[in-house]
């Protein structure tokens, strides 16, 4: 890993140029001027770099050896060390008796901005590593090998811990991602999708659902009042083991693509609450709701006024009260039993049948999901 290069040296040299006031050059290990004050000097070789690289130690360039010298001025150079061994060099402009005094404070800065960026850097490869192994373990397939299970004790991630998935659908992964990141805990992980970010959360033993509901609902209220940002969030259920983590991954995402099609006005979807949606979508994933019949489509068909159809979904969102369907949709109930008849008559299922009444909702929900 190259530890100083060109943005970092600039960077060093533009902040502390900004504080006392004096050209500063910054080279690489070669003696390459990587960072200055003078752009112009960039890529050149600085002699008094070379020097200091080749003793090991700083470099004082008096009047007299700056003519001597090719492409140096007068000024002060000193080693950048990391681990006991040089890096690069710092060079400061000026006469050696009037910078000699904070030179080495200059150093020390130099080499602490050097440290931060090389920890930052080192901190966001363990993020990295960590999303590629979350990536891994929500889309396995069978069991992990001993590598992976030792690169995720490694990097401290307790498999062991009892984790739901949750999927967020949000306009801007960026602000979204920052702010669940500064409140998420320790063991939970982060995953970012290309439109999506996925949690795996820590859960409590008792109560998931309710610690789930309040989890989210706080995460949607905070987006929405802090980052101006309206999110859609899909939530799993728990399952033991990594397997699991699979399991409830896939589930988070059917609950949020359900949720998307049949109730898009709301904004957190839990699968209790979409569970006969996700099992028909997967069981469509895999081919087995070919032979549904279409009655709902029939149903649109030669339904022109869109009555038909509106009154079966208030039979359906009443679970089948024909006083609470007829309120919905404030009509008499005698209408809505002539509704109902004509729905017999285009499909052939009675939807004041339960059996018949959950045929057509398969084939409602089958159609609005596809």
């Amino acid at each position: 890993m190259e530890l100083l290069n060109k943005q970092l040296a600039q960077e060093i040299v533009d902040r502390t140029m900004g504080i006392i006031g004096k050209n500063i050059n910054i080279m690489d290990n070669r003696g390459v001027i990587i960072g200055s004050g003078d752009e112009k000097r960039i890529d050149d070789i600085h002699e008094g770099a070379v020097i200091v690289i080749q003793q090991g130690k700083g470099f004082e360039i008096t009047d007299h050896e700056a003519k001597r010298l090719n492409g140096v001025k007068p000024g002060i150079n000193l080693p950048i060390l990391f681990d006991n061994r040089i890096i690069g060099v710092i060079g400061i402009t000026g006469s050696p008796d009037e910078i000699r005094s904070y030179v080495e404070l200059v150093r020390m800065a130099a080499e602490l901005s050097l440290q931060q960026a090389v920890l930052m850097n080192e901190i966001q490869w363990d993020e990295r590593l960590k999303e590629e192994l979350v990536s891994q373990i929500i889309h396995a397939e069978g069991k992990h090998d001993s590598l992976f299970l030792e690169r995720a004790r490694r990097i401290g991630i307790d498999l062991q811990l009892e984790r739901v998935a949750i999927v967020i659908m949000t306009p801007d992964r960026k602000k979204t991602y920052a702010y669940l990141k500064s409140r998420l805990k320790k063991d939970d992980l982060l995953l970012m999708q290309d439109d999506r970010i996925v949690v795996l959360k820590v859960v409590p033993r008792d109560d998931i659902d309710h610690f789930l509901r309040k989890t989210t609902e706080t995460w949607l209220n905070g987006l929405r009042m802090n980052e101006q940002i309206q999110v859609k969030i899909g939530v799993g259920q728990f399952h033991e083991g990594l397997p699991g983590f699979t399991e409830s991954y896939r589930q988070a995402v059917m609950t949020l693509d359900s949720g998307l099609k049949l109730s898009p006005q709301n904004n957190i979807y839990m699968l209790e609450e979409y569970y006969l949606p996700v099992f028909l979508l997967s069981a469509s994933h895999k081919g087995l709701t070919g032979n549904l019949q279409p009655f709902y489509k029939s149903l649109m068909e030669k339904d022109v006024k869109g009555e038909l159809t509106e009154s079966l979904r208030a039979l359906i969102d009443t679970n089948g009260d024909m006083n609470k369907a007829a309120q919905r949709l404030f009509v008499h109930r005698n209408t809505l039993r002539y509704r109902l008849d004509k729905i017999t008559e285009i499909t052939g299922k009675d939807p004041r049948k339960t059996t018949d009444l959950l045929h057509l909702y398969l084939s409602f929900l089958n159609h609005e999901l596809e």
